[in-house]
C-alpha cells in the first residue's frame, strides 16, 4: 500500500464512522432543520479531513513499506 493509498483509506475508514455515528444519532438530530443538519455534516466531515491531513502530509509514495503495514494495522484498513 502506496502513502497515497493509505491516505484514501484512511479516509474512508473515518468518514465510515462518522456516517455510522450521525445514523446512530439520528433521533437526537431529528430536531435540527435542515440548515442545521446540513451544518453537522459539514463540520463532522472537516473535522474528518483535519484529522487525515496529518498523517496525510507526513506519508508520500516513498513511505517505508514497514511504516504503512504499522498504520493499516494500527487503523485495522484493508490492504
Amino acid at each position: 500500500m502506496s502513502g497515497t493509498v493509505f491516505y484514501h483509506a484512511l479516509h474512508e475508514r473515518f468518514e465510515a464512522i462518522r456516517h455510522s455515528e450521525l445514523d446512530r444519532l439520528h433521533k437526537k438530530l431529528r430536531p435540527l432543520s435542515d440548515a442545521d443538519r446540513q451544518i453537522v455534516e459539514a463540520v463532522t466531515a472537516d473535522v474528518i479531513r483535519a484529522i487525515v491531513h496529518v498523517p496525510g502530509q507526513a506519508l508520500n509514495d516513498d513511505a517505508s513499506q514497514r511504516s504503512l503495514d504499522a498504520l493499516v494495522r494500527l487503523f485495522a484498513l484493508e490492504a
